[in-house]
């Protein structure tokens, strides 16, 4: 899953930052509107964190563009500004959900889990394929209740193509996917990495390439 956290105290959204990496999301961090705002209409991301009193642009203007470009990107916002009022303009104006300031990284963690679940038409942190089973909390692939050790880019690919089964993707779309801004990567690494995702994974998944496309999982 791929973020992008849009929040002008640096210290704030770097610690935000770090938390979620640690946990396994990729992310970008903007800590100027205009800057996000051209980071959202350029890339592709799974989910917004977002603060309302950003420099060059409130949070609330960003959040009535995207609705207005019809994006369903998921939106988590985190501001101090925390009157009843000012919550509720927020979830109006499209917010998915809203914190206010200070709070728990960790409950930044679980209200970003809670959402992307909602999104995906989740029902629980466990999604079953063949005989597989992966917790999106814990990020454990098992297989018979047994871990299956995969490195952090395999997994991260394997979650893609997971929530894209029975669609093509193109190498360029996974690497938007699984890369931060910061990441130098050489799409042909994709290769490399399904070859190792097949070897590990072996009967357990469906996946083909397609030539000149990308590749399905199904």
């Amino acid at each position: 899953m791929k973020l992008l956290i849009l929040e002008d105290n640096e210290t704030l959204a770097d610690g935000i930052y770090k938390k979620l990496k640690e946990i396994g999301y990729i992310a970008d961090v903007f800590y100027e509107g205009d800057e996000g705002l051209y980071a959202l209409e350029t890339s592709t991301y799974d989910l917004l964190i977002l603060d309302l009193g950003l420099p060059e642009i409130d949070g609330i203007d960003i959040i009535k563009k995207l609705r207005s470009s019809q994006k369903n990107l998921p939106i988590l916002v985190i501001s101090a500004r925390d009157r009843l009022d000012q919550r509720i303009l927020g979830l109006e104006t499209g917010a998915d959900d809203y914190i206010c300031k200070p709070f728990e990284l960790d409950e930044v963690v679980a209200r970003v889990q809670a959402l992307l679940r909602r999104s995906n038409n989740q029902t629980s942190n466990i999604i079953k394929y063949n005989d597989l089973e992966f917790n999106s909390k814990t990020l454990a692939l098992t297989r018979d209740e047994k871990k299956i050790e995969l490195s952090k880019r395999e997994l991260t690919i394997f979650k893609f193509f997971l929530r894209n089964l029975n669609a093509i993707v193109s190498k360029e779309n996974i690497v938007e996917h699984i890369t931060s801004i910061d990441d130098e990567f050489n799409p042909t690494a994709v290769e490399t990495y399904v070859s190792r995702l097949r070897k590990k994974l072996g009967h357990s998944i469906n996946l083909k390439t397609v030539r000149g496309l990308g590749y399905m999982m199904s």
